[in-house]
């Protein structure tokens, strides 16, 4: 699943939801977005959205939030930081939902925090589609 996030200025950047997550994640724990906003940007159509000045305190966390990471490195759905690369995950039939590790399957790169950071800044608002 793709999410796109159109911007009020510049252009539209999409990320897949496994990045997304952990994004939603890191701005819940930063107090930035409530769970109705959560639940709108996890989302696509339900109307999720950041005005220019939510935008400037998303780019200010997400920064903050590369300030502990290195490039190549991911941010898992826990929000804790990781070197190892993600284990690809296979599913079948016989798979049991407690044989997943959401932590494993979602996680944030650094590279797309970064790309986010800089979308945020420069978008004066988006809309999450």
């Amino acid at each position: 699943m793709t999410f796109i996030l159109v911007p009020k200025q510049g252009k539209d950047i999409q990320v897949n939801a496994w990045n997304w997550r952990p994004t939603l994640e890191l701005l819940r724990a930063e107090k930035l977005i409530n769970e109705d906003e959560y639940d709108r940007m996890g989302a696509q159509g339900c109307g999720g959205q950041a005005d220019a000045a939510l935008a400037c305190s998303i780019a200010d966390a997400v920064k903050r939030q590369l300030q502990s990471m290195n490039p190549g490195e991911r941010m898992c759905a826990d929000l804790k930081v990781t070197a190892t690369s993600k284990v690809r995950q296979v599913f079948t039939p016989e798979t049991k939902p407690n044989e997943i590790d959401p932590n494993e399957l979602y996680s944030a790169t650094f590279e797309w925090l970064a790309s986010f950071r800089d979308f945020c800044r420069k978008s004066d608002g988006f809309e999450v589609y």
